[in-house]
């Protein structure tokens, strides 16, 4: 790159890094901290991390280092972050700018960058602003990011070796160099988010798929044995990182199904694609589509292999269970060739016209933004919802948020030290880990329930703690079923059937949503037979289910 080229790129680093920073300062001003789960779980982690840096950096690098080698949720992908915890401490905007300016903004200007440029014909485009702020304001990489999960960090890592197959021609060029470049770039995803292994053989299907296609198609059989030599570097690399770094969890990912762990986060096929779906507008999926079509025509070969490792990231993940919002990120990463194919088609197609077209271009996204994260431009633009996401990521809300905090006063009051509530509601509107991230004098004081079947089973110690709370209508967050550990006791305790005798009503709060919660203490223990009562309705879905003995 020349010296004016790399000052232009900075330049609009720094741009879309400062412009990144105030939109998430807008929509985190619009929140209300009432933070939990995966929205929670990360951020906690920065805050501890940090803290644990300033205090011990020998304690802090030794835990890294085990973290790597055993945990699912690494804390390796928060190392990055750790400047922006001192420089701004340990709030939510400085967790989330960071996200933006470590993660967000060189993910859409690397793989922007590569799209664009095998986009354009010879001659040159004035459709690159068009580009840049259509991939800037692309919703799928935001909706992850404002909530606090910093996931998009694997999609450097698949940027880089997506390039790096595509420019060794699928390591038909300097295999070994290639081979050994893809191997640490994709264990890097994996390393950083252990279910990007889906991603990673994805990519590498895919590049298998054009390459065989592109030796047949020249009759070039030396490029078949350089190939295979890269393709041995690397699952060389792949292995051997993986192996020495984190043995222990692959030991454990191996031993485990995660169909059969994860089978309550699956649902039909129907309803993933719906899922996937309505994370980009209307709009933006034509774009797609038509960029895949030009592609087709024009010979744009690079849209066409990353629309077939997205397409295969898809099927292989959604064996295992529905993808969220994060784990869509590979999957929109790689329909983004596609979307500025597009993009560079119109707006070149109306050179004369180029002003108004990138006009055009940045009013859709724009608009796709507002609607997507907003409430006020989702409730301006409704009249016209197809420009936007149907999937909305606003900031997070509670109705009658003095209703919660009441509920956590007279826990905090009524609790003495050894005593513990459970929660037998697992959603938005209420859970244990709503709760405790509300307030963290009340996490000394969980008692964990089951909040999945497939994952957890019900857990009896639940009903041993002295308080309990429970909703007038089942609270969950899966499919119908998938959660019957949470709605089964939920529903004894509050029609006071079965074990729900043990229990007296305390109190009554208004929650969210239409809910009303409700804050039991437990009279008696709850019998042996009330248990084996209960695990005989458990029994009807999952006939393997048995009494834990005591």
């Amino acid at each position: 790159m020349t010296e004016k080229k790399i000052l232009g790129f900075c330049t609009a680093y720094i741009c879309i890094a400062l412009l990144g920073v105030a939109l998430s300062a807008a929509y985190i001003n619009l929140e209300e901290p009432v933070y939990y789960w995966d929205f929670a779980a990360y951020f906690n982690m920065f805050k501890q991390q940090g803290a644990l840096l300033a205090d011990s950096p020998s304690k802090w690098l030794s835990q890294l280092g085990t973290s790597i080698a055993t945990e699912d949720y690494g804390v390796a992908i928060l190392v990055p972050l750790m400047p922006f915890h001192f420089m701004f401490g340990d709030s939510r905007l400085a967790f989330v700018a960071g996200i933006v300016t470590v993660y967000l903004a060189p993910a859409v200007l690397f793989m922007g960058r590569i799209s664009y440029l095998e986009a354009v014909s010879e001659t040159p485009s004035r459709s690159w602003l068009a580009v840049w702020i259509a991939v800037f304001l692309y919703t799928p990489f935001w909706a992850p990011t404002l909530r606090g999960l910093p996931d998009i960090a694997g999609c450097i890592a698949l940027t880089a070796a997506t390039y790096f197959l595509w420019k060794s021609r699928f390591l038909t060029r300097e295999p070994v160099i290639s081979g050994i470049s893809v191997g640490a770039c994709l264990w890097l995803a994996f390393m950083l988010r252990r279910w990007y292994a889906y991603a990673a053989i994805g990519i590498t299907v895919s590049a298998a798929i054009f390459c065989l296609q592109q030796i047949a198609r020249d009759r070039d059989f030396p490029a078949f044995r350089k190939a295979a030599l890269g393709c041995a570097c690397v699952i060389f690399v792949v292995a051997a990182t993986g192996l020495h770094f984190q043995l222990p969890l692959i030991a454990r990912i191996l031993g485990t199904s995660y169909a059969d762990l994860y089978s309550g986060y699956r649902t039909t096929i129907v309803t993933q694609l719906a899922g996937v779906g309505s994370r980009l507008s209307y709009v933006n999926w034509a774009l797609i589509i038509v960029g895949l079509y030009i592609s087709v025509v024009r010979g744009n070969r690079f849209s066409l292999f990353c629309a077939i490792a997205s397409v295969l990231t898809f099927l292989l993940f959604t064996r295992t269970q529905d993808p969220e919002r994060h784990h869509s990120l590979p999957i929109f990463l790689w329909l983004l060739p596609a979307y500025t194919q597009a993009i560079v088609s119109i707006v070149s197609a109306l050179a004369l016209r180029s002003r108004w077209s990138t006009a055009v271009v940045a009013t859709v996204a724009g608009f796709a933004f507002l609607g997507a994260f907003f409430p006020t431009g989702r409730q301006l633009l409704s009249p016209i919802g197809f420009v936007f996401p149907s999937e909305a990521t606003l900031p997070l809300h509670l109705d009658n948020l003095p209703e919660y905090r009441r509920l956590i006063d007279d826990l905090v009051s009524r609790m003495g030290p050894d005593d513990h509530f459970s929660v037998f509601a697992s959603g938005p509107v209420m859970s244990d880990a709503l709760l405790f991230g509300m307030d963290r004098r009340l996490l000394p004081h969980v008692g964990w329930i089951c909040q999945v079947d497939s994952r957890d089973q019900f857990r009896p110690d639940a009903l041993k703690s002295r308080y309990v709370i429970v909703t007038d209508q089942p609270v969950t967050h899966l499919q119908p079923g998938a959660q019957t550990c949470v709605t089964l006791p939920n529903q004894h305790i509050f029609d006071g059937t079965g074990l729900g005798a043990a229990y007296k009503q305390l109190a009554s709060y208004r929650l969210s949503g239409g809910v009303n919660g409700y804050l039991y203490e437990q009279v008696r223990p709850v019998s042996a037979p009330e248990i084996d009562s209960l695990y005989g309705e458990f029994r009807k879905r999952y006939p393997a289910w048995t009494v834990p003995a005591q």
